[in-house]
């Protein structure tokens, strides 16, 4: 097979699969520290940077600061952030 057309199709099948991966929701999940709490919203630090998240209606009266929570992202983007669970608390 000519090296030009081997070039082209394997050039094609990379834009295939990169256009699947960009149009594939998935969610992560990140352990992290309570910065601060305010209601329905808090900070947590994740990686080293503090992010806002939004806690879950069931779990609003128990997390406070120095917490250990799992965030989850639910569209892997940054844009939804919700604290999921508190797995402990920070030694002082």
């Amino acid at each position: 097979m000519n090296d030009n057309i081997q070039s082209s199709l394997i050039e094609a099948m990379k834009i295939l699969v990169d256009n699947a991966i960009n149009n594939t929701h998935f969610t992560t999940s990140q352990v992290g520290l309570v910065k601060q709490v305010s209601g329905f919203d808090c900070t947590v630090e994740l990686l080293g940077s503090d992010t806002e998240c939004k806690i879950l209606e069931h779990l609003q009266t128990k997390i406070r600061q120095g917490d250990i929570v799992i965030v989850q992202d639910l569209y892997n983007d940054n844009t939804t952030k919700y604290v999921q669970s508190k797995i402990g608390e920070a030694i002082p």
